[in-house]
């Protein structure tokens, strides 16, 4: 592309999005309001030294995967330094809840910089059938909490015909 179509580019982009675009195309909150995307947030220092962290979107925190059979239905929800004892599970109808608190493994240290989510999260996740909370097994290994239940299936019962 040569210099003149690229400055005619810039100019168009520049009078759709407002005489700031440009000037704030790297300004992180603008950048955030343009994307829509909270994902991207980082921890940065305060003049006085503190640390300050805005909140994850919780359908980025935790990550699951939903694993599912004509048989049974898993649910893994990634929760990295999460306790089990903090963390919450409820059932509503097919709307499954995790709720729960991630703790800095180091709390007496200033984080400098972090990738990881701390505080505290919640997400919904839809399971693909409704169930009763008797149903749901729920096991916590290595940092994955396993939520599971068997789907009954309902076989009907078959009707001669005359």
């Amino acid at each position: 592309m040569d210099m003149d179509k690229l400055k005619q580019w810039m100019d168009i982009a520049k009078n759709m999005h407002g005489g700031d675009f440009w000037n704030n195309i790297f300004d992180q909150d603008f950048a955030k309001q343009f994307m829509n995307d909270q994902q991207y947030s980082q921890r940065f220092s305060s003049p006085e030294g503190q640390s300050t962290r805005e909140e994850k979107n919780s359908r980025t925190f935790p990550a699951i995967d939903l694993l599912e059979s004509e048989q049974e239905v898993i649910v893994m929800i990634e929760l990295p330094g999460v306790m089990k004892e903090n963390l919450e599970l409820g059932l509503n109808g097919n709307i499954l809840t995790i709720k729960g608190k991630a703790l800095p493994l180091h709390p007496h240290l200033n984080i400098t910089y972090s990738e990881r989510f701390y505080g505290e999260f919640q997400r919904q996740i839809t399971l693909p059938d409704t169930v009763s909370p008797n149903q749901l097994g729920a096991k916590f290994w290595n940092g994955i909490l396993f939520v599971s239940y068997q789907r009954t299936v309902e076989k009907g019962e078959i009707i001669p015909i005359d």
